[in-house]
C-alpha cells in the first residue's frame, strides 16, 4: 500500500475515447504508487463499479464501461483474476437475470467479453459480524466481495437527493443485496447516520484501491434523474475518504457537507485539510456551479446557517421535498413499492401511490424510478418556509 494514504491523483480526461481512458487511469495510478502498491499477481480481484440498476452509458448513471474496462485491463496485466460485481439498487431481485440484464444495459457484459474476465452471476450473500461497527455490527455482504482477496471501486461522481453526494465510499452501499437495503434506509432514517454506517460497510471491506469516473458526472437531482455535466478528470487513491473530498470540492461543496466525509473525520480516520492532490490542480477543473440536488439545504455560516438549520429541524416534514408520482409517466413497474422501507408506496390501478403521511423522504422511489414518474416537490407551507429562507 502507499505509505500515504491520504494522496489522491486527479489526471485530465476529456472524453470516454479508450485511448484517452486507459492513458489516464493508468497515470492516475501511477501517480499514487502503481498498480502493485495496491494488489499482487495471482490474487482475485473484485472490481465494484456503480451499476444502481443497469442503465445505458450516456445516461451518467452507472461507470462508463470504458473505465471500467481500463482498470479491469490494468489488474489483467498485473496478473490478477478479475471479477466484476454488484447488486443492483433496492427494490430489484438479486437473481441472476436481473444481473445479467443489468450488466448488458451498462456495458459491463462487453467489458468481460473482450477482456476475457468474469462477471459476477453468483447471488449468494453472507451475514458478516463487525463488532468493531460503531452503528452496524453485522452486514449481509455478496458472496463474490468475501471470497475476492481484493476490492477495486470503480465509482461515478454524482450528486445525490439524500446523501448529497454518491462517489466512493457510498458505491460500496451496491455490496448489500438489493431487497435488503431499504432496511437500511428504514433504521437510518437521518443523513448522518446513514454516513455513519457507510463509514462502517467501507471499514468492513477495506477497498485496496478506489478509481472514480468523474469525466462526465451527474448533477441535480441524481443520482438517478439528474443531467450529465463535464468534470473531465479520472480521480484515484487509496481512500474512499480522501477521493470523497476532492470531489466534493471539484463540484462546489465543502467537504464536511457530506455524511460519509463526516463520519469518517470524527473517527480520526482521514484529516480532509490533509488531503493532498497530484496530478493537475483541481481547482483547473473545478465546478463551482455543478447543480445541487433539489434536496440541498442551502445557506452560509455563522449565525444565519445556524438558525435556518434551527427552523429546518422544527419544520423538518413540512420543508422537505416530498415524493409525488406523475400519473401519465407512471409504467406500474412497481419498483417503487418494493423499495420503500415504510411501505408509503402502493400500487392502485396500475399506478403508483404514495401515502405522505407514512413518507420518511428517503427519496428511495425517486432514485429507482427510471420513467421520472416521481418527482419531488414541496408542500404549500413548505413552499413559504422555503422561500424566506432563501
Amino acid at each position: 500500500m502507499p505509505a500515504d494514504r491520504r494522496s489522491v491523483s486527479v489526471v485530465r480526461c476529456g472524453d470516454y475515447r479508450r485511448e484517452s481512458v486507459d492513458a489516464a487511469v493508468r497515470q492516475a495510478v501511477d501517480l499514487i504508487g502503481g498498480i502493485g502498491a495496491f494488489v499482487s499477481p495471482g490474487e482475485t480481484v473484485l472490481v465494484k463499479p456503480n451499476m444502481l440498476q443497469g442503465a445505458a452509458p450516456g445516461r451518467c448513471v452507472a461507470t462508463h464501461p470504458e473505465v471500467v474496462f481500463a482498470v479491469a485491463k490494468l489488474l489483467a496485466a498485473h496478473g490478477c483474476r478479475v471479477v466484476i460485481a454488484d447488486s443492483p439498487g433496492a427494490g430489484i431481485v438479486y437473481s441472476e437475470g436481473n444481473l445479467r440484464r443489468a450488466y448488458a444495459a451498462c456495458g459491463y457484459a462487453a467489458v468481460a467479453d473482450e477482456l476475457g474476465v468474469d462477471l459476477n452471476l453468483d447471488t449468494d450473500a453472507r451475514d458478516v459480524p463487525f463488532p468493531e461497527g460503531e452503528v452496524m455490527k453485522r452486514f449481509s455482504i455478496i458472496a463474490p466481495a468475501l471470497e475476492a482477496d481484493a476490492v477495486v471501486v470503480v465509482s461515478k461522481a454524482k450528486t445525490h437527493t439524500w446523501t448529497r453526494m454518491s462517489g466512493a465510499a457510498k458505491n460500496l452501499f451496491g455490496l448489500i443485496p438489493g431487497f435488503e437495503k431499504p432496511a437500511f434506509h428504514f433504521r437510518f432514517q437521518d443523513e448522518a447516520d446513514f454516513g455513519r454506517m457507510l463509514v462502517d460497510l467501507n471499514e468492513l471491506i477495506r477497498p485496496r484501491l478506489q478509481v472514480m469516473d468523474a469525466v462526465i458526472g451527474m448533477e441535480g437531482d441524481g443520482p438517478q434523474s439528474g443531467a450529465p455535466r463535464q468534470i473531465g478528470a479520472i480521480l484515484a487513491g487509496g481512500s474512499a475518504t480522501a477521493v470523497d473530498v476532492v470531489l466534493a470540492r471539484l463540484i462546489g461543496y465543502e467537504p464536511m457537507e457530506i455524511g460519509t466525509i463526516r463520519a469518517a473525520a470524527e473517527r480520526g480516520l482521514v484529516d480532509p485539510a490533509a488531503v493532498a492532490t497530484v496530478g493537475i490542480s483541481p481547482e483547473e477543473i473545478a465546478v463551482p456551479d455543478f447543480k445541487k440536488p433539489s434536496t440541498y439545504i442551502r445557506g452560509g455560516e455563522g449565525i444565519w446557517r445556524r438558525a435556518r438549520q434551527a427552523v429546518v429541524r422544527r419544520f423538518g416534514r413540512a420543508y422537505a421535498l416530498s415524493p409525488r408520482v406523475v400519473p401519465e409517466s407512471c409504467i406500474g413497474c412497481g419498483k417503487c413499492e418494493r423499495i420503500c422501507p415504510v411501505h408509503a408506496v402502493r400500487m392502485q390501478n396500475g399506478r403508483a401511490v404514495i401515502n405522505r403521511a407514512d413518507c420518511i423522504r428517503c427519496y428511495c422511489c425517486h432514485e429507482m424510478c427510471t420513467e421520472g414518474a416521481i418527482r419531488l416537490e414541496r408542500s404549500r407551507l413548505g413552499r413559504l418556509l422555503a422561500g424566506l429562507l432563501g
